[in-house]
């Protein structure tokens, strides 16, 4: 199986995005960008090797940066109040332009906005 159908995978079986986040760090992704505009994603893999994964739908993005309505967008996905494209119509119209996250050492997602960014940790995954 490649690495694009792994990930398609991993997306799939996830129960939650920590356990997604320990999915894709097993497949050796060390990050990935999500340009909020068209939904591309791009991961990066250790080795220097990437995978792109083309978005499906066109997003207008906010002008302005607006950290209120981009924290509130991120806490609405995760209480389950919106799906991933509700999420992703939700931080465009915050003005997320992009958002990264960095799935090694202090592991986060960093959304990023004209003129501002809200940075947020990537809950660890509770094994019991």
């Amino acid at each position: 199986m490649g690495m694009h159908n792994k990930i398609m995978e991993a997306q799939k079986t996830a129960t939650n995005y920590p356990d997604l986040v320990a999915k894709l760090v097993e497949l050796g992704i060390l990050s990935y960008t999500v340009d909020a505009a068209t939904g591309n994603v791009l991961y990066r893999l250790s080795g220097g090797d990437y995978v792109l994964h083309p978005g499906d739908k066109d997003r207008d993005i906010a002008h302005a940066f607006n950290y209120d309505d981009a924290v509130t967008a991120v806490k609405n996905n995760q209480q389950g109040k919106t799906d991933y494209h509700g999420f992703m119509d939700e931080i465009a119209k915050a003005g997320v332009h992009m958002y990264e996250a960095i799935l090694t050492g202090k592991k986060r997602v960093v959304y990023i906005g004209k003129n501002g960014c809200y940075e947020e940790a990537i809950p660890v995954l509770q094994v019991s």
